[in-house]
């Protein structure tokens, strides 16, 4: 084997100059170009302090809350700030990050992470990390205790928590979730009228062509789906005449059944399962999908987006009535932040009036944002007065008056909230291939009420999947050998019920004589 160093020598002989300095210039091409393509107002300001964030929000949520923050900052203490994010990817992938920095500093003797704050993703997730002691507690309850009066920060609203009782985080906007949808795509031939409930997504119209997000990545899409089971639960209850404080154990076990089973019929009309939450109002939008399930400030966001650069209407967001609670995206302060008086400081402008106003001013007006609508809704109750909502992009949604319709029941389905991200991924995801043969063969047998013995399959649950299995099986996937082994079992049973869906509704084809 002979190898030429003849292009090197280049380098090293009479060249040597020419090319050292052709690298030399490379180089400093490289290093420069993401402070030479940044752009302009992106640049910390000279001799700011900084604060690093750890944080899954958009990048217009984070361009506005830096430059408002840094801005209160210089106005109140002097001087500028610069916001140093670390944007890693969704909430999961962030969660996983703190958990294995944790470990290891915790292994090396270090206190913390070299990470400030935790700002974004679900109320799930920022009560582990509070338990796990990755999050320590604010001082907001010492420094503005007017705040959580309950007449402008509520601890509780519609069964959901929004703010730790340990100071350990606060919610900082208000999440819903529903059904966004393109008006265009549905006035097409063959279409649907457009959906108004979860269960609207389950039309055969809509196979292939709904937009899924994967509950794996994404902690406020498994909140979707949790909504989704929650829904289903309160139906079968009440359907039974019972109050939802009386539900039962078999109430809650046939609702939990008949929810998964809708959930299976969504993933069996999903296009595509993303990675990323912000991605389906983004396809729906384009027409590469008629609908999808997103996070309300997705698909308000979109929305606008949308009629700001081409005049249309055609993408919709709907919160489905009495179908989501309303829950928040907190912000929290990590364990040994090295910057904490400057964490301190955020939080507060985060709860502030004037950190609140830019999650749905209108851009332009003023203590609003200059560059982006956020679309959010603030967590204060105090900024749903007549005079703040003529300023707001969405002057007409007044979540603590139209979400009391819904109640969240926490001991129904929080303690599962890792295990149906788990559930979901084996029985539409790694087994998606086969659930839509399965779908399509039902499909083509009629629809569900024409083959109900392939749709007993379909609808089948693994024995440790089951309601009243589920709590000590998720107790079991807290070992992660345990978790692979149960999920691989899950796989291997969801494929052969599918199957065997397939199969039996290819049956019932052929014995009405219309099958090959």
């Amino acid at each position: 084997f002979k190898m030429s160093f003849a292009p090197f020598r280049l380098l090293f002989d009479g060249g040597q100059r020419t090319g050292v300095a052709i690298l030399f210039a490379a180089l400093l091409a490289v290093l420069a170009a993401p402070f030479v393509l940044r752009r302009p107002g992106e640049l910390a300001p000279a001799g700011a302090r900084s604060i690093v964030v750890l944080s899954p929000h958009t990048e217009a949520v984070r361009y506005e809350f830096e430059r408002a923050f840094s801005a209160w900052h210089e106005m109140q203490y002097g001087e500028p700030v610069d916001v140093d994010w670390r944007s890693i990817g969704g909430t999961s992938e962030i969660v996983r990050y703190m958990d294995g920095e944790f470990e290891a500093a915790g292994k090396a003797r270090r206190e913390g992470i070299g990470v400030d704050l935790f700002f974004g993703g679900g109320q799930y997730d920022h009560a582990r990390q509070a338990d796990r002691g990755h999050t320590v507690a604010c001082g907001v309850r010492e420094r503005h205790p007017e705040w959580l009066a309950g007449t402008i920060i509520t601890q509780d609203f519609s069964g959901e928590c929004y703010y730790d009782p340990g100071d350990r985080w606060y919610g900082a906007c208000l999440s819903g979730f529903g059904l966004c949808y393109n008006t265009d795509v549905l006035a097409g031939p063959g279409m649907p009228p457009a959906p108004r409930a979860w269960a609207d997504l389950a039309r055969p119209e809509f196979r292939g062509r709904l937009a899924l997000a994967d509950p794996a990545k994404s902690g406020s899409i498994n909140k979707a789906f949790e909504m989704v089971i929650q829904e289903r639960m309160a139906e079968q209850v009440l359907a039974q005449g019972r109050a939802l404080e009386q539900a039962t154990e078999d109430d809650l076990a046939a609702g939990w059944r008949g929810a998964l089973g809708l959930v299976r019929a969504l993933g069996a009309n999903a296009r595509y399962f993303t990675d990323s939450a912000g991605k389906v109002p983004l396809d729906v939008a384009q027409g590469n999908a008629a609908a999808g399930m997103c996070i309300d400030f997705y698909g308000r966001f979109e929305s606008e987006a949308v009629f700001n650069a081409e005049g249309s209407r055609r993408l919709q967001y709907l919160t489905p009535g009495g179908g989501s609670s309303i829950s928040v995206d907190p912000i929290a302060i990590l364990k040994g932040a090295p910057n904490r008086a400057m964490a301190e400081r955020f939080v507060d402008f985060v709860l502030s009036e004037e950190g609140q106003r830019l999650w749905n001013y209108r851009v332009g007006e003023p203590g609003g944002p200059v560059r982006y609508a956020l679309r959010r809704l603030p967590v204060r109750k105090d900024l749903y007065t007549a005079a703040h909502r003529s300023h707001m992009s969405d002057p007409d949604v007044m979540p603590y008056e139209q979400n009391k319709g819904f109640t969240y029941y926490p001991a129904w389905t929080a303690h599962l909230f890792g295990f149906i991200r788990l559930l979901i991924r084996s029985a539409c995801i790694d087994t998606h291939d086969e659930l839509v043969r399965a779908w399509i063969a039902i499909i083509e047998a009629g629809g569900p009420e024409a083959c109900p013995e392939a749709m007993l399959a379909f609808d089948a649950l693994p024995p440790d999947a089951e309601y009243a299995a589920a709590r000590s099986a998720a107790e079991m996937m807290k070992d992660k050998l345990q978790e692979a082994k149960i999920t691989r079992d899950w796989i291997v049973f969801f494929r052969a019920r599918y199957r065997e869906a397939e199969r039996l509704a290819r049956s019932s084809l052929k014995a009405e004589g219309r099958g090959e």
